[in-house]
């Protein structure tokens, strides 16, 4: 019912583009006649995202994948992967160059809330009683892919750099995008098959929340490696980037719990607003701030979640509310900027793009294996426990694709290893829930109690996220 509810904005939308006039390059757009032609474009536009999106994620979770493949799949879809190769016409239509920066707007927001929402996740997991295993393998999460990558890159020489040409910033990067796990999808993947507070569910939580901090450092400095001009521009964004982070983790984190805990004190009618409106001030002042200072806006946003104060409970609430709408109605903008910006189909099919193409899969997937799986093994964990981790740890999703839309932005890398690194990403996102299947991780009773009390616990913030 649902499926055939989405099918009639849908078509509507194709009828009404058909009604509208296409307008040509030398159009006055600021003529009051072609406002209304220009508004009801970019409405159409929206309603088309937002449905394609709704419907592929509902799709995708009939097969058991979460939700975000779904919208991925739908962004890339609408872009010259398929839309703009199948029906050029259509989706010069769809997406005229008049729309696409108000459509770039939401997505720039939806952008800045997700990574807020992600800090906000990351700063919730704790250290509990960690032993040698969990220092072992959150150290190896990080540690086995950035150095894999980081050799990789020696290898692939300077055939994949992007218009920067800073071989060392293109290292640190391709060994950050190997590293990183998608801590919202890693949640909701847990969720799904009920694992959320079993030893490997805790375990590969730590692992992902522990090793993407160390990888968005990584990142920054290799933005900053390519944006600062010389070795005192470079030094100057590294130096303010730590600065900046000192004193969001320091004096403004605690500064912000005073004022929430004052805030708290009042009573509940008292500013119903602040709830909501403080989140967007303080991501969208820190992501201003951090792309000032030559690191990318998300960084900042980043840190906003992090510092955000999580003992008010209204505030972390409300909080939860916010990135919850944004991610259903700002991110499938993401998605469709991501998509316009990459075409699978031009992806030369040479003897040297499938090689690299396949060589990084196989790192990509051995060194969570490897690294956290063989650490987790040697410290005594079963062998289906240990792979099960580290298939966990495979799971990338929305948070890679960030990462390589700012290496893309900022000129690390080439169109071709955009590409080559998007298939990666969707390839790992989508194998972890079959392959835990087959090694027979579904079927707990979500909310059981761990497997081993002892083990170093991760409590991510509010209920798991599909993102």
């Amino acid at each position: 019912m649902s499926v055939g509810l989405l099918v009639v904005p849908l078509a509507i939308s194709a009828f009404a583009l058909g009604r509208l006039r296409a307008t040509g390059p030398g159009a006055d757009w600021t003529a009051a006649a072609h406002q209304p032609d220009l508004t009801a474009r970019f409405l159409v536009a929206v309603a088309v995202v937002l449905g394609t999106a709704r419907l592929a994620g509902r799709l995708v979770v009939l097969v058991g994948q979460p939700p975000v493949v779904g919208e991925i799949c739908a962004g890339i879809a609408l872009g010259p992967s398929l839309l703009g190769r199948l029906s050029p016409e259509l989706a010069e239509r769809l997406f005229p160059p008049a729309v696409l920066p108000m459509l770039n707007a939401l997505a720039q927001l939806g952008l800045a809330l997700f990574m807020f929402g992600v800090g906000r996740e990351l700063s919730t997991v704790r250290l509990r009683e960690a032993g040698s295993r969990a220092l072992l393998v959150t150290q190896s999460s990080l540690a086995v892919p950035f150095a894999a990558g980081t050799v990789v890159a020696l290898g692939l020489g300077t055939g994949y750099l992007g218009p920067a040409g800073n071989r060392l910033a293109f290292g640190v990067f391709l060994g950050c995008a190997l590293s990183i796990t998608a801590f919202p999808v890693l949640a909701r993947i847990l969720d799904e098959l009920g694992l959320t507070r079993s030893r490997v569910g805790r375990l590969s939580l730590l692992a992902a929340a522990v090793g993407d901090a160390g990888a968005w450092l990584a990142l920054a400095a290799a933005v900053a490696l390519v944006q600062g001009p010389g070795a005192v521009g470079t030094g100057f964004t590294l130096s303010a980037g730590l600065v900046t982070a000192v004193l969001y983790l320091g004096p403004l984190r605690r500064l912000l719990a005073l004022l929430a805990a004052r805030w708290a004190a009042r009573p509940a009618s008292g500013g119903a607003a602040l709830p909501v409106v403080l989140p967007v001030c303080l991501t969208g002042i820190s992501a201003a701030l951090t792309a000032a200072i030559g690191l990318h806006a998300a960084i900042g946003a980043f840190l906003a979640g992090v510092v955000f104060p999580g003992g008010s409970e209204r505030l972390g609430a409300a909080a939860d509310r916010l990135t919850g709408l944004s991610a259903g109605l700002l991110l499938p903008f993401f998605f469709l900027g991501f998509g316009l910006s990459v075409d699978l189909g031009a992806l030369p099919l040479t003897a040297g793009t499938l090689w690299t193409g396949a060589v990084l899969l196989l790192v990509a997937v051995a060194t969570k294996l490897l690294g956290p799986g063989l650490c987790a093994r040697l410290t005594g964990m079963s062998w289906r426990d240990s792979i099960g981790l580290g298939v966990l740890l495979n799971a990338r999703g929305l948070t890679e694709l960030v990462v390589l839309g700012i290496g893309r932005q900022a000129g690390i890398i080439d169109a071709r290893m955009f590409t080559i690194l998007t298939l990666v990403t969707l390839v790992t996102t989508v194998l972890p829930v079959p392959v835990l299947r087959l090694l027979g991780h579904a079927g707990r009773a979500p909310g059981a109690a761990p497997d081993d009390p002892s083990e170093a616990t991760a409590e991510p913030a509010g209920a798991a996220r599909s993102h």
